[in-house]
């Protein structure tokens, strides 16, 4: 199945400052995905372990199973003043 990623931050330089659609099994949980993009993205996977996703403007479970053709953000953690 197909989902598509907006990665905010540092992950916007270490992964893509574009959207990107990216193929996933049926049943992937948001925690897979994480290990999946830290697999194939190894200079980003210190900051994506941390990383939380998102879908329309909520944070969703690690457990959460993605949908098929959905929009989910990648939000690694920040700190502000």
């Amino acid at each position: 199945m197909q989902i598509h990623l907006i990665f905010y931050a540092i992950l916007e330089d270490k992964i893509s400052a574009e959207p990107i659609s990216f193929e996933v099994k049926k049943n992937c949980t948001a925690e897979d995905l994480i290990d999946l993009l830290s697999q194939k993205y190894p200079h980003a996977s210190a900051i994506l372990k941390s990383t939380r996703l998102a879908l329309e403007d909520e944070y969703v479970g690690k457990k959460t199973v993605l949908k098929d053709g959905e929009e989910y953000c990648l939000i690694p953690p920040v700190s502000g003043g």
